[in-house]
């Protein structure tokens, strides 16, 4: 336990910070690796945010490109930080990003700096064998692992310990790719055949009794936003495979009750989960700490969700620099007849 002292002497060294901030630009640096349109939006709308949430205060909106060698660096000169790497990274070739990330959050860890979202967050990103544990912990429904490791291993193990169909995916990915639903034990030993040397899940396939995915929004811990994502010809549900969305607005609350403890277990105050909802409940089968839309899909939702974003972006920096005395900010939802 640190002596009074000591406390004192951290309570003067945040002072300092503090008065410090005051008598400059706030610096907000988002994290990003894949340059996406929503990348250089989000900017842009944290930069308009900040200036209605802290209207006295200066500011600097950074995007700081976490496949540059001198990333980190840039990344501490920042205040904030709103990480937007994905574990999709692996899938263009940007190892070098992920590791940027892994060595920026230990090095902020004795800092003042704030990363958004936490730490743990970007961990369940990369690492969907350790998301679904830490759902399954939380009590929420998730398919059963057969097993995890590299192609080569499994298939030195006796597969016929799986239950078929099942999905086998990477551990490391996103946006389904590396992906697939095998009917039988032959059909799992040649994707594996084919598959990069990475390591991979084998998981209980759940099918999508509704014909689509539920995918839930997470802004500010909360659901913002539910669709409904179909389902391709390969029994998959991708952007890139053509699925279509649907406004859901009557989703059942005990979705939203579940994804809003899962957002909490997993340190998602962004984010978002896909959902297989059958008569033997409600299965998590992905969560993301980094959410992507394309510019059509303001239109399509009638939601401009990265400016949704930034403005609960700039009321967490606002309370971070000053805390308000009004209480928590609430999230717009797309039901606000809900608790």
């Amino acid at each position: 336990m640190a002596s009074e002292k000591e406390t004192q002497q951290e309570d003067t060294v945040q002072l300092r910070e503090h008065d410090n901030m005051m008598n400059r630009p706030l610096v907000v640096g988002v994290l990003f690796e894949s340059d996406e349109w929503s990348d250089h939006k989000l900017g842009a709308e944290i930069s308009s945010a900040l200036k209605a949430a802290l209207p006295n205060s200066m500011h600097d909106v950074r995007l700081i490109n976490m496949q540059q060698a001198n990333s980190v660096d840039a990344a501490l000169e920042c205040d904030v930080l709103v990480s937007r790497v994905f574990a999709s990274a692996l899938n263009r070739g940007h190892e070098q990003a992920l590791r940027n990330m892994d060595m920026l959050i230990q090095a902020i860890e004795d800092t003042s700096i704030l990363l958004i979202n936490e730490p743990r967050a970007h961990a369940y990103e990369i690492d969907k064998f350790a998301s679904t544990a830490a759902l399954h912990e939380a009590g929420i429904s998730t398919p059963r692992i057969y097993g995890k490791g590299t192609p080569q291993k499994f298939a030195a193990e006796d597969e016929t310990t799986f239950s078929y169909p099942c999905v086998i995916k990477p551990v490391c990915s996103g946006r389904t790719v590396d992906t697939a639903i095998v009917q039988n034990e032959q059909e799992a030993r040649s994707f594996l055949s084919q598959a990069p040397e990475r390591e991979f899940i084998a998981q209980q396939y759940i099918a999508p009794e509704r014909g689509f995915i539920t995918r839930v929004e997470i802004i500010g811990g909360k659901v913002a936003l539910v669709v409904k994502r179909g389902v391709a010809d390969n029994g998959l549900s991708a952007y890139r495979f053509g699925s279509t969305y649907q406004l859901y607005p009557d989703v059942s609350p005990e979705i939203v009750k579940d994804c809003e403890t899962a957002a909490a277990a997993l340190g998602f105050t962004f984010g978002s989960f896909d959902v297989i909802e059958s008569e033997a409940g409600n299965f998590f089968i992905d969560a993301n700490s980094v959410s992507n839309v394309s510019e059509d899909n303001t239109e399509m939702f009638g939601r401009d969700l990265m400016r949704e974003h930034a403005e609960e972006i700039a009321h967490i920096v606002a309370n971070w620099v000053a805390p308000s005395e009004e209480g928590p900010h609430e999230t717009r939802r797309i039901f606000p007849d809900q608790p």
